[in-house]
């Protein structure tokens, strides 16, 4: 037994050799590429495996390998690893491989620098890159591999200049960089590479103007320097390009006129030069670019009309010129362009009416003529377009009809026709082929009722119809449109109750229903709403209590429940919405004491509760409400007590409201105190001792503290302190004193009271000679009034409506960039940052000697920085501004303060 195992042993040992010797060879059998290949391997991680047959043995080449691609000869001449999630270096041993063409490992997660040792590669033809996390700058060497026909570095992390020695690589064909952080000019040696076709040099840093040089490039076809920061005019010299069919330029700070050589570019067929400055007009010779497709020079300072030569640009699917100071008609030629599939014009000075051509352009998709003085009527060729997805007609002054049959031909999914003069009804085919999914119909005189086509129009997201004359009850159908995020039918003549199925719109952001005539409670179902973000049912006829649910509406920002009948209590739940921004009660019979839970919400930029029958004291809680800045308004309410000298921590408010309540006490100092405040209104109170010596209430008109008798003004005559309190103080001194201070009172008494009889004396002869100004704040109080003379009311509200069309946005222009002197809205706001007084900021020539004209500018100042935010979306509306306007009129001249807003404002804020 123990032979024969020495036996096995011994057969074994003979032929281990044997197995190591053919295992030897098959390692041996890979040739040296693939030896060069795994040693560029060892600077990559593949978690996906993807270079898994990398490692098989048996090969003899790696010519069947992932990616690679052999030659006759079995030479790698190609390596494409694009999208294989590599992560790594790039090792230049690849470079080993003496026939690689082309390198492509794009679409990766490689990382560092480009190695140096790359210019090995000489034999190298495309280098594809793109897609990595490839920093540094784009080195010379790279420059050097002079074969290169592709080049492609795109969506890295290279920084620094473009090198001059670009122009060493005459055999380019194409150079694609994009999506970098270049920088500094394009070098003039580009013009060197004659086999240039493709230039794709968008998002970058580089700078300057663009060379003349480029102009050498004849092959070039494809120019992209988008979203860099190139200025100057466009060079007359690239208008030699007549290979050119793409000359992409946008978002750059380029200037001057569109030259007219541009009809040079004879193969054009995208021309991208919006979000620039280009100013003048628009050639007409664009009209002779017969291979134009694409035509995008929207948001520029081009002016005059559109040339009527456009109409022969017929291979054009696509034009927009939007949003720049285009005037005059729009040409019926371009009712010619039968291919034409997007038209947009908005936001232009364009008058006139629609070409009723442009409704026979079968093939339009898309068309936008929003926000100019067109007139007229919509034509009805418009109604047969069988394309037609989305159209735009808002802020015009269009009239008559929408064309009847709109949307029984055509999948249409926007349509916006708001802000003109629209009569008549809605028509009931607009969601035929259920695409709908936004719909805004406000601001015409539409009546009628919602058609039932449109009730049932489950595709919607956005309905507004606001600020017409539609009639009927709120259909329960409506409440059937699970994809509603926004329901507007503010200002119209819907009447009855709300109905308890709105709470099924699970998705609804903002409903708006103010100024109807709705009647009934508000449904403990809109506590269903969780997603709501705005609720305004402002100036109804509801009545009984605020549904405690409502409290579970945590998103709501913006809440008006003003100017109803709601009675009861207010819920302490919403103290819950610590999300609301503004909150507004304001005229209703609410009663019961302000709940402290308010002071949970720490958002607040404004609280309206005026005009309700609230008692109690005023929560100290409403001293945590930092962000408050616009108003707080609890005037005419039956509140008692003290005024909460924490009310002194609203650093940022600009009007308090306590007027027309029950309160004692005296002034908190540090409300006078306050940075910001503009008003304060504390009359029809019970407050006494003296009004705080601060120049926030030195500014104020005297109404502001009238009616409180024990009240005084340090700095007027017509001072009358409480009697008890001052006869009290004025005894127990005169107690304390000697006899020769008593004395020295008696005689200063006397002749006090003789220099008052003088002085009044005065007063009044020189009052006998002057006419006397009419006071138009409070006549029924002329004994508590200084003779303050105050602006007459130039307008009335209807007078507003008429001046800017029922308060469109084009009815007021305020023009922020001056020709001359720079941007005054950028002065206006660094004066005020360092800290520039107002008055400084005043043109001198104007009469400033009256405070409240002073008073009355800074506060239409401050609106004016408002409608000129950066944000677009901080910008308020025509309507708001005008509210805002009115508001500050009245915050200066009015002797006592509104209960809440006025019924301007209350529009305004309709729309939330």
């Amino acid at each position: 037994m123990a032979r024969g195992n020495w036996s096995f042993k011994a057969q074994n040992f003979f032929y281990l050799p044997l197995v190591l010797c053919f295992t030897a060879a098959f390692v041996d059998s890979l040739n040296e590429e693939g030896h060069f290949l795994l040693e560029f391997k060892k600077s990559l991680s593949d978690p996906n495996n993807n270079l898994g047959s990398w490692t098989n043995s048996s090969d003899s080449t790696p010519c069947n390998w992932m990616g690679v691609w052999c030659n006759t000869d079995f030479k790698v001449t190609s390596l494409i690893l694009n999208g294989f999630n590599l992560s790594g270096t790039l090792s230049p041993s690849i470079c080993n491989l003496s026939h690689l063409a082309e390198l492509n490992v794009s679409k990766n997660f490689f990382f560092g620098q480009i190695p140096n040792d790359l210019v090995y590669c000489q034999n190298l033809e495309i280098l594809d890159l793109c897609t990595n996390r490839f920093h540094g700058e784009l080195l010379t060497p790279i420059c050097n591999i002079t074969k290169l026909r592709k080049l492609s570095l795109c969506e890295n992390y290279m920084y620094g200049d473009m090198p001059e020695e670009i122009g060493n690589l005459n055999s380019l064909e194409e150079l694609v960089i994009y999506s970098n952080n270049l920088t500094g000019n394009i070098p003039g040696s580009i013009g060197k590479l004659k086999q240039l076709k493709v230039i794709r040099a968008g998002i970058n840093f580089l700078s300057g103007p663009i060379p003349t040089e480029i102009s050498e490039c004849e092959s070039l076809k494809v120019l992209g320097l988008a979203q860099n920061r190139l200025e100057g005019s466009l060079p007359v010299e690239l208008f030699k390009l007549q290979n050119l069919t793409d000359l992409i330029l946008w978002q750059n700070r380029l200037s001057g006129f569109i030259p007219p050589e541009i009809e040079n570019l004879s193969s054009l067929e995208l021309l991208a030069l919006h979000v620039n400055y280009f100013s003048g007009l628009i050639p007409k010779e664009l009209g002779k670019l017969s291979e134009l497709q694409r035509l995008y020079i929207y948001t520029n300072r081009l002016n005059g009309t559109i040339p009527r030569e456009l109409g022969n640009c017929t291979s054009a699917v696509q034009i927009d010129l939007s949003e720049n100071q285009l005037s005059g008609f729009i040409p019926k030629e371009l009712g010619n362009i039968s291919n034409l599939q997007l038209l947009h014009l908005f936001e232009n000075l364009l008058q006139g009416s629609i070409p009723e051509e442009l409704g026979r352009l079968k093939l339009l998709e898309n068309i936008d003529l929003s926000i100019n003085n067109l007139t007229g009527t919509i034509p009805l060729e418009f109604q047969n377009l069988r394309y037609l997805v989305d159209f735009q007609l808002f802020d015009n002054h269009l009239e008559g009809t929408i064309p009847p049959e709109l949307g029984v031909h055509s999948n249409l999914t926007i349509l916006d026709m708001s802000a003109n003069n629209l009569v008549g009804s809605i028509p009931s085919h607009l969601c035929r082929y259920g695409r709908l999914i936004f719909l805004s119909l406000g601001s015409n005189r539409l009546s009628g009722k919602i058609p039932y086509g449109l009730k049932t129009c489950k595709s919607l997201t956005q309905l507004m119809l606001g600020d017409n004359v539609l009639t009927g009850k709120l259909p329960v159908e409506l409440y059937k449109l699970h994809n509603l995020s926004a329901l507007e039918l503010y200002q119209n003549r819907f009447l009855g109750p709300i109905p308890p199925e709105v709470g099924r719109l699970g998705n609804l952001e903002r409903l708006l229903l103010a100024d109807n005539h709705f009647i009934g409670n508000i449904p403990h179902e809109i506590g269903n709403l969780m997603k709501l973000v705005t609720f305004n049912v402002s100036s109804n006829k509801l009545s009984g209590s605020i549904p405690h649910e409502l409290g579970n509406c945590i998103n709501l920002q913006r809440l008006d429940l003003s100017r109803n009948q709601f009675t009861s209590d207010l819920p302490d739940n919403i103290g819950k919405l610590v999300k609301l921004e503004l909150l507004k009660l304001s005229d209703n019979k609410l009663r019961g004491s302000i709940p402290s839970a308010l002071g949970s919400l720490t958002r607040l930029t404004e609280l309206q509760m005026g005009g309700n029958q609230f008692s109690g004291s005023i929560p100290v809680e409403l001293g945590q409400l930092t962000v408050l800045q616009i108003a707080l308004n609890i005037s005419h309410n039956n509140l008692s007590g003290p005024i909460p000298s924490n009310l002194g921590n609203l650093q940022m408010l600009e009007s308090l409201y306590l007027n027309d309540n029950q309160l004692v006490g005296e002034i908190p100092p540090l409300i006078g105190e306050l940075p910001s405040l503009l008003v304060c209104n504390v009359s029809n109170n019970h407050l006494v001792g003296a009004v705080p010596n601060n120049t926030a209430f030195h500014k104020m008109d005297s109404s502001n503290f009238a009616g409180n008798n024990g009240l005084c003004r340090l700095d007027s005559y017509n001072c009358h302190p409480s009697l008890t309190s001052s006869t009290t103080r004025k005894r127990s001194w005169i107690k304390q004193g000697s006899s020769k201070e008593k004395l020295v009172t008696v005689i200063s008494i006397v002749v006090g009271l003789i220099s008052l009889f003088l002085i009044i004396g005065f007063c009044r002869a020189i009052k006998g000679r002057q006419p006397a100004f009419v006071v138009v704040d409070d006549r029924s109080k002329p004994d508590v009034l200084d003779n303050y003379y105050f602006p007459k009311d130039g307008f009335t509200y209807q007078d507003l409506v008429e001046a800017t069309n029922n308060f469109s946005e084009n009815a007021a222009h305020m023009d922020t960039s001056p020709q001359q002197g720079g941007d005054l809205v950028t002065l206006v706001r660094r004066s005020i940052k360092d800290a520039i007084p107002t008055i400084d900021i005043f043109d001198k020539r104007l009469d400033l000697s009256l405070q409240t004209t002073v008073n009355e500018m800074t506060l239409f100042l401050k609106i004016a920085l408002f409608c000129t935010s950066t944000s677009p979306v901080n910008r308020p509306t025509m309507r708001e501004v005008i509210a805002m306007m009115i508001d500050a009129r009245e915050a200066v001249s009015k002797c006592s303060s509104p209960t809440s807003e006025s019924p301007l404002e209350g529009d305004a804020q309709s729309r939330g």
